[in-house]
């Protein structure tokens, strides 16, 4: 059961990786875009965003991803993590970094337009969260003094937005990052099974109709100390960010 757990658990990770990396990127953005333009139209429809994309029902919304993508424009595969005999050769078990580590360009291509699909349904999905808590936090950060100060200097208002409010903001955020990112490595089973994914959400889910209750376990367990270790990773990195919290 360890063997199986291990062979899975890189393909959920590359794919929770990127899915966490699209939906940061997405979700600052237009967390601070609806901060900046707060009570107008820009915000109102970010706030939209922010709502839909929480309340997507992931199947649909990667079917629609696969239709579009894959089936009428056939730009993207809408399954598996790799093409046919272009598998990197195994040594992480992510499939990005193995075929960078080999030098294998076809199979790191392969690999990349596998993962768009599912990463970005996965991102895309999580975003919301992110988008709703930069809003907050840059709104009550872009009222205090010290940015009002700023301004008045003639510092240029993108330099005060992300060099100086963003900055400040992004600490309690990071409590909230590492909690999702937890979150979509125990979270990916409906990506996996829509896109066919070969990870720790297909083996659970596999391993629940063949009822072989010792392997759910072992499963639950493994992701239950991965979400700890985790958990236990952002405390550390947000008391070194956070000085208040080294000195109590």
């Amino acid at each position: 059961m360890i063997d199986e757990l291990m062979e899975r658990f890189p393909a959920t990770l590359e794919l929770s990786i990127f899915s966490f990396i699209i939906a940061v990127l997405i979700g600052i953005f237009t967390g601070v875009r609806s901060a900046r333009n707060f009570g107008k139209p820009v915000d109102h429809a970010i706030r939209v965003y922010g709502i839909v994309t929480y309340a997507l029902f992931i199947p649909w919304f990667g079917m629609m991803l696969q239709l579009i993508f894959g089936v009428y424009l056939r730009w993207l595969p809408i399954g598996g993590r790799a093409d046919p005999f272009m598998e990197p050769k195994r040594i992480t078990g992510l499939y990005v970094l193995d075929s960078i580590l080999t030098l294998d360009f076809p199979a790191l291509i392969s690999a990349l337009r596998h993962l768009v699909l599912p990463s970005l349904t996965l991102g895309v999905y999580i975003s919301g969260i992110f988008t709703r808590i930069v809003r907050s936090h840059m709104i009550e950060v872009l009222r205090m003094d010290y940015i009002r100060a700023a301004r008045a200097r003639g510092i240029p208002e993108d330099r005060v937005v992300y060099r100086h409010a963003l900055k400040n903001a992004f600490v309690p955020l990071l409590t909230m990052m590492g909690l999702q990112f937890a979150l979509l490595l125990a979270g990916a089973v409906l990506t996996e099974t829509t896109f066919s994914w070969p990870g720790m959400g297909t083996y659970l889910l596999e391993r629940i109709l063949y009822r072989d209750f010792p392997a759910v376990q072992g499963a639950i367990v493994f992701i239950a100390v991965i979400i700890i270790l985790i958990n236990l990773l952002v405390d550390i990195t947000y008391a070194y960010l956070d000085p208040r919290i080294r000195l109590r």
